[in-house]
């Protein structure tokens, strides 16, 4: 059993490794607090071929990244857009904690 675990290696294609280096990169370079990296988001072009797309998913996944392929960039392509956990499209609003609470009073009562 031992040995099974030695020889069970993962094995990347090139562009594996180019999409995972870039990856790794980008996790490594990224605070950890979800406040931190509301705007942080990777982009690849969109011209992977389908084994290199089930990678992309299978390494979101397991690294629990977002990724998004419906999105469009300035000259109208599809790019691949790489989001760390807890990314926030809008900045958290100011609000007043009696608000968040629901125990504030309306003034038209």
């Amino acid at each position: 059993m031992e040995l099974a675990r030695m020889r069970a290696k993962l094995v990347l294609t090139r562009p594996q490794r180019d999409i995972f280096d870039q990856v790794q990169q980008f996790v490594l370079q990224n605070p950890r607090k979800p406040s931190q990296h509301r705007t942080a988001a990777l982009t690849m072009p969109d011209t992977f071929p389908a084994r290199e797309r089930k990678f992309i998913s299978t390494l979101a996944e397991e690294l629990h990244l977002s990724v998004t392929w419906n999105e469009y960039d300035e000259e109208d392509q599809n790019p691949v857009t790489w989001r760390l956990p807890g990314f926030l499209d809008e900045p958290l609003a100011e609000t007043d904690p009696e608000q968040a609470n629901g125990d504030s009073n309306s003034e038209s009562e």
